[in-house]
C-alpha cells in the first residue's frame, strides 16, 4: 500500500484510535522492509477535534463538501466580474452554506455520541469558510487528511503543512484545484459573454443614434440652404432697392438744382420787373 491509502485509513479513525494505528502501520511496514514509509508513517500527526470532524464529513458526505468548494470556486471566478449586489448574495449563499454543512458534520458526530464544544464548531465553520476563499485549504480539505483546522483570508498564502497529512498535492487535492481553474474559466467565459452582449447593446445603441444624428444632420442641411435660398433672395432685393435709392437721390439732387436755377431766374426775372416799373413811372411823373 502507498502511505497515501494507509493516510486515508488512518484519518478516517476515532482521534483516540490514530495513535495506535499509525504506529501499528509504521511497524508493520519496518518489518515488510519497507524502512522509508515506516519512517514517513511515523510523521503523521493526529488530527485535533475539529480536523478530524471535518474528514468525517469529506468521507461521509462528499456531495456536501463538493457544493462548498464548487460555491467557493464560483466566488472566487467572480472577484471584480460581478456587481456589487451579485457578490453580496454569493456571500450571503457562502455564510449560509457553511453554517448548514458545519452543523450537519458536528450533528452527525455528536449522533454518535462524541461530545463536540463550541470552539471546535466555530473552528469547523471556519475551516469550510477559508477552504471558500482559499483554494490552497479547499484543496487540504478534499483529501480528507486535515491535522488541524485553519484561518485564511485568501489574500495571504496558508502554510498548509501544519493543516494537512502529507500536503495537498494529491489526487483529490489537484481534482479541487481543477475545478477551481475551471470555475474560473466558467466566470471568465461568462463575464465575456456578457461584455459581449453589452457591446452589442451598445453598438446597436451607438447606430441608432448615428442614424438620428444623420437625420437631423440632413434636415438641419436643407434648412440651411432653404435660409440661405432666402438670404440670396433678401439681398438681391436690398442690391435693388439701393439701386433705387441712388437712383432717387440723384434724381432728388437734380431737381434741387433744378430749382436753385429757377429761383435765381425768377429772382432776376423779379428785379427786372421791378426797374422797369420804375422806369415807367419816372417818366409818367414827368409828362
Amino acid at each position: 500500500m502507498s502511505i497515501e491509502d494507509v493516510a486515508d485509513e488512518l484519518y478516517g479513525l476515532l482521534p483516540e484510535e490514530f495513535t495506535a494505528a499509525r504506529n501499528a502501520a509504521a511497524a508493520e511496514a519496518k518489518s515488510s522492509g519497507d524502512a522509508e514509509l515506516a519512517a514517513r508513517l511515523r510523521t503523521l500527526r493526529k488530527p485535533t477535534a475539529g480536523a478530524w470532524v471535518l474528514n468525517r464529513l469529506v468521507r461521509d458526505d462528499p456531495e456536501q463538501v463538493e457544493g462548498v468548494l464548487d460555491l467557493g470556486a464560483r466566488l472566487r471566478a467572480a472577484q471584480g466580474t460581478l456587481a456589487a449586489a451579485e457578490l453580496r448574495a454569493l456571500d450571503a449563499q457562502r455564510r449560509e452554506l457553511t453554517r448548514a454543512v458545519a452543523r450537519q458534520a458536528v450533528d452527525a458526530v455528536r449522533g454518535e455520541g462524541k461530545p463536540v464544544s463550541a470552539a471546535v464548531v466555530g473552528a469547523v465553520e471556519e475551516t469550510l469558510r477559508s477552504a471558500m476563499v482559499d483554494a490552497g485549504v479547499g484543496a487540504a480539505l478534499a483529501t480528507g487528511r486535515m491535522v488541524d483546522t485553519v484561518s485564511a483570508s485568501g489574500l495571504e498564502p496558508v502554510d498548509l503543512s501544519r493543516v494537512v497529512a502529507l500536503g495537498a498535492d494529491t489526487p483529490p487535492a489537484r481534482r479541487a484545484a481543477t475545478a477551481d481553474r475551471a470555475a474560473r474559466d466558467e466566470a471568465a467565459l461568462a463575464a465575456a459573454r456578457t461584455a459581449a452582449e453589452r457591446a452589442e447593446g451598445a453598438l446597436e445603441q451607438a447606430r441608432v443614434a448615428a442614424e438620428e444624428a444623420r437625420r437631423r444632420a440632413t434636415s438641419a442641411a436643407r434648412r440651411r440652404e432653404e435660409v440661405a435660398a432666402r438670404l440670396a433672395e433678401a439681398r438681391a432685393a436690398v442690391a435693388d432697392l439701393e439701386d433705387r435709392l441712388a437712383a432717387s437721390t440723384e434724381a432728388e439732387h437734380g431737381a434741387r438744382r433744378a430749382q436753385l436755377a429757377s429761383t435765381r431766374d425768377e429772382r432776376t426775372a423779379q428785379e427786372a420787373a421791378t426797374a422797369a416799373r420804375r422806369a415807367v413811372d419816372r417818366l409818367t411823373g414827368a409828362t
